[in-house]
């Protein structure tokens, strides 16, 4: 039977219902902040924010376990001089951490002395990055990051604004499919519901949006439809 998986609600974050109570975060993408300044955009350190919000629910879930699920720093392809700092102390948990390895990921073994994971099996479920193809295996839902999806809603007035979302789909065999939010709130994402080659992961090589019937969830819960269907 699989385990309970709940998005949490206002948080792009997610529990699963474990032997020992699961905490999920994607794309926290630590060190942001400078690719921004190299591009003339100076922005607070939000590290340490980010940090914070996630003990935050470690304490609000009682959660036992923590699952980075990829893209933990942001630079690449190598380990910068400010993440052989930044990273180590941002890994320093109140839980045990596991990380599932992402695209910007390279080296991140260097960092840290928690494990690292080229994806997670917990009872019917995998959790992959979602750079890489789908695994090879039997599983009841895949849960994946990288793609930081996002919906952009017009209004009765024609005003237009993007938000994250939760994307829930389902495979032509039934199997269940959940694209997290990224947690860093420096990104908000790419749309879901527009050019859907603009839309990054190894799922969409092969696969639509609308063949994977995929729906989308504002972070308050709200559900918005069919993502095919939202304008």
């Amino acid at each position: 039977m699989m385990l309970p998986v709940t998005p949490l609600i206002d948080e792009p974050a997610l529990v699963i219902e474990s032997d020992k109570k699961t905490l999920v975060i994607a794309d926290t993408h630590v060190g942001i902040e400078y690719e921004l300044l190299k591009k003339g955009i100076n922005i607070p350190h939000q590290t340490e924010q980010v940090k914070a919000s996630i003990e935050r629910i470690i304490g609000m879930t009682d959660a036992k376990r923590l699952v980075l699920l990829g893209d933990v720093k942001h630079n690449i392809p190598t380990v910068s001089i400010l993440e052989t700092k930044t990273v180590p102390r941002f890994l320093d948990f109140s839980i045990p951490v596991d990380i599932v390895k992402g695209n910007h990921d390279g080296s991140i073994e260097a960092l840290t002395s928690a494990p690292v994971h080229p994806y997670l099996t917990l009872d019917g479920i995998v959790l992959s990055h979602g750079h890489r193809n789908v695994p090879e295996m039997p599983f009841e839902t895949l849960i994946l990051g990288h793609s930081h999806p996002a919906i952009e809603i017009t209004d009765e007035l024609g005003n237009r604004t993007k938000e994250k979302c939760w994307i829930r789909g389902t495979f032509p065999d039934g199997r269940d499919i959940i694209i997290m939010p990224a947690f860093n709130p420096l990104i908000t994402g790419i749309t879901f519901n527009g050019n859907q080659d603009r839309i990054p992961g190894s799922l969409f090589r092969s696969h639509s949006v609308e063949e994977l019937s995929m729906t989308a969830y504002l972070l308050d819960g709200t559900y918005l439809g069919h993502v095919a269907d939202i304008t």
